[in-house]
Parts: C-alpha cells; structure tokens; sequence
C-alpha cells in the first residue's frame, strides 16, 4: 500500500516541532549506504532546517530541505 503523502506544510511544522528535542538521524545516501546520527534541530528556515549533529567530530552542522524528508532521504526520529 502507497504512503499517504505530506504536503510542504506539514513538513515544515514537523520539524519545527522537532526544534531542540534529542533526535536520531537517518540520512540515505544512495546505494545501500545510510549514515545515522544522533542529534537536533537547530534552526528552521523558509527553505532548509539545520541539524546539529551530537556524536560525530567530523560533521557537526547538517543543512537539509524539507523535500528530502517528504521524498525519504532523510528520517527524523524522536528519541524517547
């Protein structure tokens, strides 16, 4: 069964929801290759949000487009 799809809107409010809570990242990368991360939202823009990556000393700012959540390139995921 196809997934229902999200419009930009409630995008953007997801993730502006999701601003400071404890997250867990997953980025698809193509090929069998998915990277995950443990870390925030840290800023919401018009276009892009920004996650602060916690456990990683090479990257700790991430710039991502709310079409890269809407199209599964990017699973955000509440820490509990």
């Amino acid at each position: 069964m196809r997934k229902c799809a999200k419009t930009m809107e409630e995008v953007k409010a997801y993730v502006r929801e999701l601003t400071g809570r404890p997250l867990r990242i997953s980025v698809n990368k193509g090929r069998k290759k998915i990277l995950r991360y443990c870390g925030s939202v840290l800023a919401v823009y018009p276009q892009v949000f920004t996650l602060k990556i916690a456990d990683n000393k090479n990257l700790e700012l991430l710039a991502c487009s709310y079409s890269d959540i809407i199209c599964g390139d990017i699973k955000l995921s509440e820490v509990r």
